[in-house]
């Protein structure tokens, strides 16, 4: 019997039903099957190899995975600190996700499957086994570019149970997003669910639409980042900001999203700060909250109204660092009401997702700004 189980365990061992496989000291082993192959490598945003992990960026490390019997590929980590990380395999010089990983995302013109370490108040933030409110996803025709834009809603806990309006964040993505970045990178429904859920934030509809202004980004279109950044002047063509309206009439004729002033918040990450920011000085009174997340923000978006509360949140190392420390001290200088956090890091998911969690603990409170 015993000779009959070994062959058994030993599968099991070296060939889970799902990875990565998370060990005791905080390290992590990733493995794939690939027998036709003679060599796999794979690629992170962590850290690979023991030394200090750079987080001004997100960017992809590389090491080589061991092969082991029946083709089995495997590495280990050092241990590594909470966070939602990302990664491929390479085989063939074609990029993989992992197989045995349900959970993955776009990324520019690819795929990553996604892993998770908790133990931080932020991680913790983005794990939940259900969701207490729900989302849906909808579409409507831009009448400027003639697409179908789509646009993600999260819906909190009762809305289904009640008949009052609900307040609004309007939350944008960055230069290579779409309506799914703040679901997938972010992970803001699972952040705002049990921000709701703990009495931190208020029960509120966030509305997180495909915001490119010409060229959509489909969730199944393959558009790199370069691709993009060559499109980037078109941002400042405000092709999106002149439809808002009629995108906000849309979604209030088919939600109960509140009209007042005091009751609705936009805000946005990198490029997305920029709509922000342009998007409540057109409409002055639309918006009583502004949250912008690593800014790229110039004189054309400096605010007018004091009646607005701006939220600024910028890494140390942020690219944008500078840009943004004159940004608040220009509305500063015109007395327009602000908040600034400053963190560690640069221009990255690790912050946004930090900013986002502030940011709903703020909004929609009775918030005095202080001088």
């Amino acid at each position: 019997m015993l000779l009959l189980l070994s062959p058994i365990i030993l599968t099991a061992q070296t060939s889970p039903a799902s990875t990565p496989v998370y060990n005791e000291d905080g390290s992590v082993t990733f493995m794939i099957k690939n027998p036709e192959s003679h060599r796999v490598k794979l690629y992170c945003d962590c850290a690979l190899r023991e030394r200090k992990f750079n987080v001004k960026r997100e960017n992809m490390h590389s090491a080589k995975m061991t092969r082991g019997q029946n083709g089995i590929f495997t590495y280990t980590t050092p241990p590594l600190v909470p966070e939602v990380y990302t990664y491929q395999f390479k085989s063939r010089r074609k990029r993989l996700i992992d197989p045995a990983n349900a959970d993955s995302i776009r990324i520019s013109d690819g795929k990553r499957s996604v892993f998770i370490i908790p133990g931080s108040s932020i991680i913790d933030l983005c794990l939940t086994d259900s969701l207490n409110g729900k989302t849906e996803l909808c579409q409507y025709v831009d009448a400027v570019s003639g697409k179908t834009r789509r646009i993600l809603l999260y819906l909190p806990p009762q809305y289904d149970s009640t008949d009052h309006d609900y307040p609004v964040l309007y939350l944008l993505h960055g230069i290579d997003g779409n309506e799914q970045s703040w679901r997938e990178r972010g992970r803001a429904i699972q952040l705002v669910d049990n921000l709701i859920q703990q009495g931190k934030a208020e029960p509120l509809i966030v509305v997180m639409p495909d915001a490119n202004p010409k060229k959509l980004i489909g969730q199944d279109e393959h558009v790199s980042l370069m691709k993009n950044l060559f499109h980037y002047h078109t941002w400042f063509h405000y092709d999106f900001e002149r439809t808002f309206p009629t995108m906000d009439s849309f979604l209030s004729s088919h939600y109960r999203i509140s009209s007042n002033m005091n009751k609705r918040a936009i805000a946005g990450l990198s490029a997305g700060s920029t709509q922000s920011a342009t998007l409540a000085k057109m409409y002055e009174d639309s918006f009583k909250y502004v949250g912008l997340f690593s800014p790229i923000v110039h004189r054309k978006q400096l605010p007018s109204s004091k009646n607005t509360i701006y939220w600024i949140g910028s890494g140390k190392t942020d690219i944008f660092h500078p840009q943004s420390k004159k940004f608040v001290k220009r509305i500063q200088q015109r007395q327009i009401p602000y908040i600034y956090y400053e963190s560690k890091g640069g221009h990255t998911w690790r912050n946004w997702r930090l900013y986002l969690s502030e940011f709903l603990q703020f909004v929609f409170k009775d918030n005095t700004i202080s001088d």
